[in-house]
């Protein structure tokens, strides 16, 4: 149980860290930005996690703030984005299995919020993974 708790949660961060951006890409202002994730499984509060990723205008101009490290092994279908509201559903597929889930939130230049509901499969009995992604601009790179 232990191996697919970790297996879960490495999926989930993956899923979280490297999608967010992608869906505030048209909006994103140049800078450094924060990241914020949290994540419920089980019925149980998950370690979230909290990183810092500087994007410079030539980053945001060829897309780089949203393609990851290109190691991503998700999906994005059925995007859509309209006055700041953004949907979308992601599949991810890893050794030891999938994931299928959808993403809505909002975005700005400085900032966006998004709810990530995930399952995987085979679902070894830990139900739906709920993940909130919150990025805000802090300034200026240094």
């Amino acid at each position: 149980m232990t191996r697919m708790l970790a297996t879960a949660v490495t999926f989930a961060t993956i899923a979280l860290t490297s999608f967010a951006p992608l869906a505030h890409a048209q909006e994103m202002k140049p800078g450094l930005w924060e990241v914020t994730t949290s994540m419920k499984m089980m019925g149980m509060q998950m370690p979230g996690g909290k990183f810092t990723h500087c994007y410079t205008a030539k980053d945001v101009a060829e897309g780089k703030q949203y393609q990851g490290d290109g190691q991503n092994p998700c999906k994005i279908t059925n995007m859509k984005a309209s006055g700041g509201n953004i949907s979308y559903d992601m599949n991810c597929t890893m050794e030891g299995g999938k994931m299928t889930g959808s993403v809505k939130g909002k975005m700005s230049g400085t900032a966006y919020t998004f709810e990530q509901k995930m399952r995987m499969t085979p679902d070894q009995g830990m139900g739906d993974m709920h993940s909130t992604i919150q990025g805000r601009r802090l300034g200026d790179c240094k």
